[in-house]
């Protein structure tokens, strides 16, 4: 945490004062060097997931082992972080996928949702293994992004206060 030392209790008023004015700001400048930490190692475990041959058929209860290298491509581009929202007290942000896989399907004729791709990815399903890329990195990731964000806000605190 930052350490402040101020001389007289008007000048301690004055900068608290001041910092509370942005506050808001502040909270949200310091939460983007966190998801940015977090949405780097999901996109380099998106670049880790395994890929199965496109056109290939698994029978006999053989499972694809992931996506198409296709749907893998469409998942790092399509993977992002969302503006920033506050919500009451809280203030976040998602990392997530947006937009359709260029591989069409009866079922999806504009293209497979980009969101059930990550998610058959990370859960697997009846034909193909799992492969939980968002758990992993968010687990792995989550230490070094708190201290980003603490570290990040403490320097904001100094430049408001100091």
């Amino acid at each position: 945490m930052a350490k402040i030392t101020f001389r007289g209790l008007d000048e301690y008023v004055a900068a608290l004062e001041k910092l509370s004015g942005d506050a808001e700001s502040m909270i949200a400048r310091s939460i983007y060097p966190g998801a940015a930490i977090i949405a780097n190692e999901i996109k380099s475990r998106l670049s880790a997931l395994n890929t199965r041959v496109p056109g290939k058929y698994y029978e006999n209860g053989e499972m694809a082992p992931g996506p198409t290298p296709q749907e893998k491509a469409d998942l790092i581009s399509a993977f992002g972080l969302a503006p920033m929202r506050t919500d009451g007290f809280y203030t976040n942000t998602k990392a997530g996928f947006d937009g359709y896989s260029a591989h069409r399907t009866d079922s999806y004729p504009n293209g497979v949702p980009i969101p059930l791709i990550a998610r058959s990815c990370e859960s697997g399903t009846s034909w193909m293994k799992k492969q939980p890329f968002m758990r992993q990195a968010v687990n792995s990731a989550r230490k070094k992004a708190e201290l980003a964000i603490i570290k990040t806000f403490d320097d904001e605190t100094k430049k408001h206060m100091g």
